[in-house]
This record gives C-alpha cells, structure tokens and sequence, in this order.
C-alpha cells in the first residue's frame, strides 16, 4: 500500500510538472498589428522564440496601443513591468539614450540594413552606457534616413527658414534648427497626418514606412529624397524578469536577439519601404525632389554644424561619431 501510495504521488507530480503553464511575457507595440513593423517583424520574433524555448515561453504581442496608447510612454510600460518587452524610439524621451542619437545625424546612414549593424556593433563595443544597461537589449536599430516630406515645396536649404518642422529625436531637432527652421518636437508617428493636415507643421524629417503605417501619405506634397538622419529605435526587455527566466527561455531569447535581430529587423525595414513607396505614390500625386550633386552640396554644407553641435555636446562624442562612422563602413562593406 505505501508503494501504491508514493506511485501515485510520483504519478501526479508528473503530470503536473508536464501539464506547467509556459511563462507569459507581453510584448507591447504602439503600431496597429497590421503595421509591417509589429506584424512581419516583432509577430514573427515572438513566435520564433516561443517555439525555440520548447513549453517555457509564450511571448503574447499587444499590439496598436494595447498597454498604453502613446509611443512616448512604451519606454514606462517596461519599467513598470506593464509590459515585459517593447518598441521604444528612444527620440521620444530625450536624455535617456543620449549615445545612440549619433544615428540621426545626416548624412550618415543610407539604409536600414547598414544602420541597424551598426548600432548594434555600436553597443557592443560598449560606448552605449547608462539607460542601455538598465535593459535587456533585444535590439538596437536605426530606420532607414529620414527624407523630408512637406505640405509646400521644400527644395533648397534657405527654404526651410521659417517653417516649423517637425523630427522624431531631438538630435534631427537639432539638425532642423540650424537651417534656421523652427524645429517641432513631440508630435508621434499616430498624430503626424492630424499635424500636417491641420498646418501645425510644415513639414517633416520621416520615411515613407511612417507615411503609410500613420496614414500621413495623402496629406504631403513633396518629398525631398536625401538622408537626413535615421531614427534610432530598441527593442527592450524588463531586466529583472529576464534573469527571472529559466536557462531554456533566456537561451530562446538570446538567439533570437542581438545582431540576428538587428540584422533581421533592418534588411525586412529596407524591403518594406520600396514597397510602401510604391503603394503611396500609386494613390497620391507627390512630387518627388531628387538633388543632384551641387544641392546636395549645399544641404551638406548647411547641416554640418549638426554633427559638430553633437560631438561638442555629447560625452566622448568624437569616440562615438568616429567608432559609429567606421562600423556604417564596416557594414556597407559587407552587405
């Protein structure tokens, strides 16, 4: 009888040990779940890694503002632990990844791709410190650069003077002042097509991804096609709950992060924006303004005082700038 009994404990121990619930972890994304970002890319990680953790995760996606509407505030759903995981454009809390605005001077990034290794290469070398480190870095990307699209023709530099324009981070912010324009900060991505449309502003530092995952393609006339600067973005993790996590689920993570996931992330950005570009100009009439070499020339010229401003202003600014610069070729190089 006492052998039946401790079988049967063994029995019901497990099967309780098989039948144990996976670990949740909600991802938060302020984009609507249609949006190419959060469906092609984000969706698409967080089954990967469920899968890959073998019954120990199951990373839920909530996304278009499930946890919290605003995309300045996704930074606080994970510090809350509101959210375990998130999409954050450090651009809309200025101060708390300084380092990484390196990514929004102009001039610098000519693709998603190229962009996003570096960034990553970037923090690995370790030059990213403060808030980074208060994370579990899942990614750290840059968007492809940032054009300038207007409700009025923008062409040259001295035609910006006087506008307000609006910039996703505040190094662009930065960049848009010295063109003697009158820089517009906290307007996000959903409120860009209210702001354009109601004359808030007349223009705007963005990429056509944004235009048509915020609808925004039907109220710009032009778009100026130079690289601007790029929007640094992170993907976040709560960091005491993934040391929480047992050895498979933070594996499952791991290989799925880091510069598999920033890689990832740019080539898809990169693929997605030619087909967007494609799709907006089909049902919109927007004059296109490619510079050729001289106005080029004089849109470098206006705007380098940006990059001067930042390495003056930043901490191991010239360490940063070079290093980011040398791994954008290292990057190029390879892809």
């Amino acid at each position: 009888m006492k052998f039946f009994n401790i079988a049967i404990a063994a029995a019901l121990a497990g099967g309780l040990a098989t039948s144990a619930s996976p670990e949740v972890l909600r991802f938060s994304s302020f984009e609507p779940p249609v949006a190419h970002i959060t469906k092609n890319i984000l969706t698409v990680w967080a089954e990967d890694v469920t899968a890959a953790s073998e019954g120990e995760l199951d990373v839920q996606m909530f996304p278009g503002g499930t946890l919290g509407r605003n995309p300045a505030q996704q930074l606080k759903l994970v510090e809350d632990g509101v959210a375990d995981i998130a999409w954050v454009i450090p651009g809309y809390t200025p101060g708390r990844f300084n380092e990484g605005t390196v990514a929004e001077l102009p001039f610098l990034v000519e693709n998603s791709t190229v962009g996003s290794n570096a960034m990553w290469a970037l923090f690995e070398s370790g030059l990213l410190k403060g808030d980074y480190e208060n994370f579990k870095l899942i990614g750290v990307m840059a968007s492809p650069p940032n054009g300038l699209a207007s409700a009025v023709e923008m062409r040259a530099p001295r035609d910006l003077q006087g506008q307000n324009i609006r910039a996703p981070g505040p190094t662009m912010l930065s960049a848009i002042k010295s063109l003697d324009a009158v820089p517009v900060g906290g307007i996000t991505g959903p409120t860009l097509a209210e702001s354009l449309s109601r004359g808030l502003i007349s223009g705007t530092f963005t990429q056509w991804g944004a235009l048509e995952t915020f609808s925004a393609g039907g109220v710009i006339d032009h778009f100026l096609e130079l690289p601007l600067g790029a929007t640094p973005m992170l993907i976040v993790m709560n960091k005491t709950k993934y040391e929480s996590l047992s050895d498979m689920a933070k594996t499952a993570i791991d290989e799925h992060s880091g510069a598999a996931f920033s890689d990832r992330f740019g080539r898809s950005f990169d693929e997605y924006l030619i087909e967007a570009k494609d799709r907006i100009l089909a049902e919109n009439e927007i004059a296109i303004i490619e510079p050729d070499e001289a106005l080029t020339s004089q849109w470098q010229e206006a705007m380098s005082v940006a990059a001067d401003d930042w390495i003056t202003q930043t901490e191991n600014g010239q360490v940063l700038y070079d290093t980011f610069k040398a791994e954008l070729e290292k990057a190029a190089a390879s892809n």
